[in-house]
């Protein structure tokens, strides 16, 4: 048990002092982008610029995605990184990102 409480504390101190994005993509049977990248963003010290930042977070991950890479995990951690490169580049900060490709057809 103490484990378990151990990891949960520790995630939530990532939480509290880096933040969290999600990226969400929208790929058809071709794996192109069929919709513009969703970003959410919590606890990243950004909100004056959330919008150009957001933008910018969905921008990477669009070209991310369109990198032709066929293998799911492999696509999933470019994103992941793209994003997170943006956040650090903004904050100095290494959120947590979490990536969800939602495959059409």
């Amino acid at each position: 048990r103490k484990f378990v409480r151990h990891d949960v504390g520790r995630l939530a101190h990532a939480l509290r002092s880096r933040g969290y994005l999600s990226a969400t993509l929208i790929l058809d049977a071709k794996g192109k982008l069929a919709a513009p990248p969703s970003i959410i963003a919590q606890g990243v010290p950004v909100e004056e610029d959330r919008a150009d930042f957001l933008k910018e977070c969905g921008e990477a991950a669009g070209k991310a995605a369109s990198s032709g890479e066929r293998n799911e995990d492999k696509l999933r951690e470019s994103i992941r990184l793209a994003v997170r490169r943006v956040a650090t580049s903004w904050t100095g900060k290494k959120p947590i990102v979490d990536v969800l490709l939602i495959r059409q057809g």
